[in-house]
């Protein structure tokens, strides 16, 4: 159903598209580095000298969650933004939202997944060298 009002700005549609593909290109780089989480932080801590993440079960367990809720982002700003950019309606603010909750949701569910790593906790607890 389309808007009675003023339609959106003629930059709106290519900002939104420009946002939707920003947000797939993170998608995938998201899905690549989480699908196997564990190595992924068994990388970053080694590197802060902290050695191998412990908690695989955990890590594998967040990747995933992490997994599913990023692409479940995509297509939820996708299936808000299309409908808005065929209406003529302001839409680029639907992505927006869409990548700053998606990657609120991503960064605590990995710290979870560190702070659960015993590993980490005694770096932290006793300093790192």
């Amino acid at each position: 159903m389309a808007r009675t009002g003023r339609p959106a700005p003629a930059w709106d549609a290519p900002v939104t598209v420009g946002l939707l593909l920003w947000g797939l290109y993170s998608t995938v780089q998201t899905v690549a580095q989480a699908r196997d989480l564990p190595a992924a932080l068994s990388e970053a801590l080694g590197a802060q000298g902290i050695g191998p993440y412990t908690q695989t079960g955990v890590g594998t367990a967040v990747g995933w969650i992490v997994v599913v809720e990023a692409v479940a982002s995509l297509a939820v700003a996708i299936g808000f933004s299309v409908p808005r950019i065929r209406d003529h309606r302001l839409a680029f603010w639907v992505p927006l939202v869409a990548g700053l909750v998606s990657g609120f949701v991503t960064v605590l569910l990995i710290s979870l997944a560190v702070l659960l790593d015993p590993a980490y906790l005694a770096a932290v607890e006793h300093g790192v060298r």
